[in-house]
């Protein structure tokens, strides 16, 4: 063997070749990206699998229609190759279609049921229920004029649309929240993965409703058909008009299915709202819809919402977020309703603009119960002496003679205990005597001393008590118009 130098030449050469050779590679293979070979003279045919196609709303998110066409040809060429499939009635000569440029290399098409539908029924006006006979045909067109475009054989396909039902809908009754006001009936929420289907979850009272699906028109309506599970679609005055009937106020769950006519109206397990807070010049926050104070839900019930504070002279609402005054609200009956009335409503939008006032400022307990749609707002008197009773307790369970809290002589809601607990179970009764009197109890039962919070229990029931497992020396402070507890082992 000679001239390994020569070799090593060669070597090199071949080397510094490879990625010349890779890159004229890469650029045929992109090349034919773009451009086509010779497909030969086969005659561009268009197919779908069905052509008598009756569309339903309930599969809105199916497909529709499918096209599939063979490869066009560019008649040994190479020039690339572009699609457009064109959509009629019959005898048109597609002098009104629906044009869809398809690019290069494409040869599918499909139009889901919604899709297809809309375009029967607004481009081509077709009537709801009506076959109509449709015509479709593909066109292949060679780039550069290098080869004649090609028409595929045009095929015929009857399709039956379908009336959609409403894309809106709302309450509308005594029962709902806007009453029978059609200008301001309360939306309902579209079930996206569910054509024709809505939702919606809120208080309801004692009354009757039914749906409507345009605000400030009563006609159509969706009144109640057979059943309470049933609708029945009305749409002129003589129809019946039955309405559905809430026996009892509370949060209810309202679901819809406008296409099958049913109805489910059930009270919810939980409440519409797990945040509530208050707004307004008579709570410290003031008007700060950003930072407004929250109200405390209660572990007990997750229905009830409380707000204990020393409130000025001005007014409030209850907004359901932060951040924006458009949100809903929590708002009286009538703006200014007196104190002592118990009614309450939810409030879209927050118009109308309803307040509470407060005139007489000082200490308040506000308790919100979103299932019986109350609201409850108390002046509050703090209590002159507090006792503790239980076996945790020095005095155990002598209600006549129970252990006695020290009162701050700074702060007239502020109590405390410090000494013994034994392990055990105590609660705060408000006089002694009588087991059937008032208490501070804990929110849970059998909470330990980490818990923060306790409620007032009218007449002891629930009999709720705090449980001490470990005797010691103990330090308690409670606030009671805050309702607030702190049990430490010293």
């Amino acid at each position: 063997m000679i001239a390994s130098p020569i070799s090593g030449l060669k070597n090199t050469t071949r080397t510094w070749c490879w990625p010349l050779f890779l890159l004229l590679f890469m650029t045929a293979s992109c090349k034919k990206d773009y451009q086509e070979e010779n497909k030969g003279n086969t005659p561009l045919q268009l197919t779908t699998i069905a052509t008598s196609i009756v569309l339903e709303q309930k599969n809105d998110n199916a497909d529709g229609v499918v096209f599939n066409w063979t490869a066009g040809s560019n008649q040994g060429t190479n020039a690339s190759i572009s699609y457009t499939l064109k959509i009629d009635k019959q005898g048109s000569n597609f002098a009104n279609a629906l044009t869809a440029d398809l690019g290069k290399a494409n040869l599918t098409k499909k139009y889901t049921v919604k899709e297809l539908n809309d375009l029967l029924l607004t481009k081509w006006n077709v009537a709801p229920g009506v076959a109509a006979n449709m015509q479709a045909r593909v066109i292949a067109t060679v780039a550069g004029d290098a080869a004649p475009a090609d028409s595929s054989a045009i095929i015929n396909i009857s399709i039956t649309p379908y009336k959609p039902v409403t894309e809106t809908l709302y309450l509308l009754g005594d029962a709902t929240p806007k009453g029978w006001n059609a200008d301001q009936a309360t939306k309902m929420s579209a079930i996206t993965a569910q054509p024709g289907g809505f939702t919606w979850q809120g208080p309801l009272t004692a009354g009757d409703f039914k749906l409507i699906t345009t605000l400030g028109q009563f006609l159509p309506s969706y009144n109640k058909g057979a059943s309470n599970s049933h609708l029945l679609y009305r749409t002129l005055d003589s129809d019946p008009d039955e309405k559905f009937h809430i026996s009892a106020t509370g949060v209810y769950n309202v679901t819809v299915s406008l296409l099958d006519l049913t109805i489910s109206i059930t009270e919810a397990d939980e409440p519409p709202y797990t945040r509530l807070f208050m707004l307004g010049d008579a709570v410290p926050t003031g008007w700060n819809i950003d930072n407004p104070a929250e109200m405390r839900v209660d572990s007990s019930n997750l229905f009830v919402f409380t707000y204990n504070e020393i409130l000025s002279a001005g007014e409030f609402k209850i907004p359901v977020a932060t951040g924006n005054f458009g949100t809903d609200y929590y708002m009286p009956l009538v703006n200014h309703q007196a104190l002592t009335e118990t009614g309450v409503q939810w409030v879209a939008g927050g118009s109308p603009d309803l307040k509470w006032q407060v005139t007489n400022p000082g200490p308040y307990k506000i308790k919100l119960d979103l299932q019986a749609m109350t609201m409850q707002i108390k002046p509050f008197t703090p209590y002159t002496k507090i006792w503790m009773v239980g076996d945790a307790t020095p005095a155990g369970w002598n209600i006549d003679n129970p252990t006695a809290l020290v009162a701050d002589p700074g702060n007239p809601n502020i109590f405390t205990f410090t000494g013994p607990l034994n392990a055990g179970e105590f609660k705060f009764p408000l006089a002694t005597g009588n087991w059937a009197c008032d208490y501070f109890m804990p929110v849970i039962n059998g909470s330990a001393p980490g818990s923060t919070q306790m409620k007032f229990i009218a007449s002891g029931s629930p009999d709720n008590k705090w449980k001490i497992t470990e005797a010691g020396n103990y330090k308690i402070t409670i606030n009671q118009l805050y309702e607030t507890i702190s049990i430490e082992k010293q």
